[in-house]
């Protein structure tokens, strides 16, 4: 993975996280031997990461309840986490002044896009 070098100042165990779950999120969602992308860019007031996957996608109203606690719109799944990666996402990246939103469609894949004040 080669990707621009870009300086931000953050909590780096927080957004650790934050990158860790929807990384993990694109492999669990993604047949074998698709890919997942990443990009990264900057602004001069912001930093926006996107992590995208060729997986099975959402509905309008799955992507409606995704970063709420517990919820689980893919079923299959539920043996392999607790429903809280995205709750936990979504609160990490809004303590560090951000945004994130998600892109999706069934059978299309999701991108989600996190975005991040470089000054609070």
């Amino acid at each position: 993975m080669e990707l621009p070098r870009v300086m931000y100042c953050g909590s780096e165990p927080f957004l650790e996280q934050v990158w860790i779950n929807l990384i993990d999120n694109a492999i669990k969602h993604s047949p074998k031997g698709s890919s997942i992308r990443i990009y990264i860019s900057e602004k001069p007031k912001t930093v926006a990461v996107k992590v995208s996957d060729d997986g099975c996608g959402m509905t309008g109203e799955v992507q409606k309840h995704i970063f709420e606690k517990f919820y689980q719109g893919d079923r299959s799944h539920k043996a392999e986490g607790s429903g809280l990666g995205l709750a936990l996402v979504k609160r990490i990246v809004e303590l560090c002044g951000g945004t994130v939103e998600v892109e999706s469609a069934p059978g299309a894949g999701a991108s989600f896009t996190v975005e991040l004040p470089k000054e609070k």
